[in-house]
């Protein structure tokens, strides 16, 4: 299995502090400071809230899939035939129920996925940046 290589578009400050943490080797998802709650993904202004204040902190690398889609044709532009197949998996932390992150399948080549199945995190190297990957726990 692959993953997708393609350039990450920074052009949102609200989502840096995500690749950040991937930089880092961590997974990080924003939480209001003053209710110490999960706020994924991070909007403009918190619905309910607009005076709250949004940090990024880090989550567990340990979790389960919530669900996933193998994409076996790529819609990227360019040429991608070569990443194709991978799977897509939205991950959630143990410790943050309810966050659901996106990111690849990795070091599963003989493991079909399910939802629910044990994941650990693992930053993966995608071109000049690193994406969210998820391996077998």
């Amino acid at each position: 299995m692959g993953f997708p290589i393609y350039p990450v578009h920074l052009e949102d400050p609200l989502f840096q502090g995500f690749y950040d943490g991937l930089e880092a080797g961590e997974l990080r998802v924003t939480v209001d400071t003053e209710s110490g709650e999960h706020v994924w993904y991070p909007p403009e202004v918190v619905p309910g809230r607009p005076d709250a204040t949004l940090e990024w902190r880090k989550v567990s690398s340990e979790g389960s899939a919530y669900t996933f889609t193998t994409v076996v044709r790529s819609l990227l532009p360019g040429d991608h035939k070569d990443e194709v197949p991978y799977t897509v998996i939205l991950f959630e932390p143990d410790d943050a129920p309810g966050v659901r992150i996106p990111g690849v399948l990795v070091e599963a080549d003989a493991v079909q996925p399910a939802c629910g199945m044990r994941l650990r995190f693992r930053a993966v190297e995608a071109g000049d940046h690193k994406i969210a990957g998820f391996a077998p726990a």
